[in-house]
């Protein structure tokens, strides 16, 4: 079973790709919805070690990386003391595109997601968003240097809680 049709993931084939891993189930499924798909990547993972599980979600990732020959990369954050999301959002992003300048990664690839993409709406609107905003959420966009993939941007929650199961993920 896969959780994506080929066409969603074309054109990654032939590049340099950072998978952005945090050791959940919508990660883990783009993580192995890209090796069977045989697409080469690399991982990166942020600890904030505010989370019992958080150690264990970094063992995670480095032993996938182990297990598959990937290269996984680690960034120890420092701890937020205020406004966590926006804080923690920067912090991910900044190692994330340090390492694509230091390791000339071409994509980013995020597990965002179908109900992600409707919360990040939800809250668009409860601000008074216009039209600009609204757009948001893309599977595609070019940022500075490299270029932000979301492939699993319209597949819902319960796609991927399936696929890990079928997959005994």
């Amino acid at each position: 079973m896969s959780l994506l049709p080929s066409e969603k993931l074309h054109g990654l084939q032939n590049k340099k790709l950072l998978l952005a891993f945090s050791g959940g189930a919508d990660s883990t499924a783009l993580f192995f919805t890209l090796l069977e798909h045989k697409i080469p990547f690399d991982i990166a993972i942020v600890h904030y070690g505010l989370r019992k599980q958080a150690d264990e979600e970094v063992r995670y990732a480095q032993e996938l990386a182990t297990r598959y020959h990937l290269q996984c990369h680690l960034h120890k954050a420092d701890k937020v003391e205020q406004n966590f999301e926006y804080e923690a959002r920067h912090i991910r992003y900044t190692f994330f595109e340090e390492l694509i300048k230091k390791h000339s990664y071409t994509h980013l690839l995020t597990a965002h997601h179908l109900q992600d993409r409707l919360e990040w709406l939800l809250m668009q609107l409860c601000k008074g968003a216009g039209a600009a905003e609204l757009v948001g959420m893309q599977e595609r966009e070019q940022r500075t240097g490299y270029t932000l993939c979301r492939p699993l941007i319209e597949t819902s929650k319960e796609e991927i809680t399936a696929y890990l199961e079928k997959e005994q993920v």
